[in-house]
């Protein structure tokens, strides 16, 4: 009998944690919670299509072989409701100041994430991405009803070159 795999997730939580590098790391990551992301806490895992490319003779008007090159898969989505020591985390600069006069000082180069994520559905099932690596950035709109938004895109890269696992659920 086939067994059929329907995910129908909405996100409870997102962690982050160092990359994991085989599969025992996945019960000893020490997690850290991070803040909610936008839209019903949706978060897209996506595989980028791939480059195709087709090899011709030029005697003939069919292929004469077909090459393909997958391009990996993206996480992306945008955190809200972020605290000055998530602003410090997810992009880099300094926090200054004490309770209510928080300052939070922004680098001018921005911060490469390099974690390993787990994302904890609401039915209590976890999908967890080894190893991602990229930015956090800002969108603020500032003024009446206006919402700060931190959208991401992180790449999904195996664990280790001897452990080739990118998304384990």
């Amino acid at each position: 009998m086939a067994e059929n795999l329907i995910l129908k997730a909405r996100i409870s939580s997102m962690a982050m944690a160092d990359p994991i590098v085989n599969a025992a790391g996945l019960a000893t990551a020490v997690w850290t919670d991070l803040p909610l992301t936008l839209r019903d806490d949706e978060v897209s895992i996506v595989d980028l299509d791939p480059e195709e490319s087709e090899v011709f003779s030029h005697e003939n008007d069919v292929a004469e072989d077909y090459d393909i090159i997958g391009k990996g898969t993206t996480i992306k989505g945008s955190f809200i409701k972020i605290a000055y020591d998530d602003l410090v985390t997810l992009l880099g600069g300094t926090k200054e100041g004490v309770d209510p006069d928080f300052k939070f000082h922004r680098s001018g180069q921005r911060a490469l994430f390099n974690k390993a994520l787990k994302f904890t559905l609401k039915d209590g099932n976890t999908i967890v991405a080894v190893n991602v690596k990229g930015f956090v950035q800002s969108s603020m709109s500032i003024g009446f009803g206006g919402v700060s938004k931190y959208p991401f895109s992180f790449k999904v890269l195996p664990g280790a070159s001897d452990w080739n696992v990118d998304l384990v659920w």
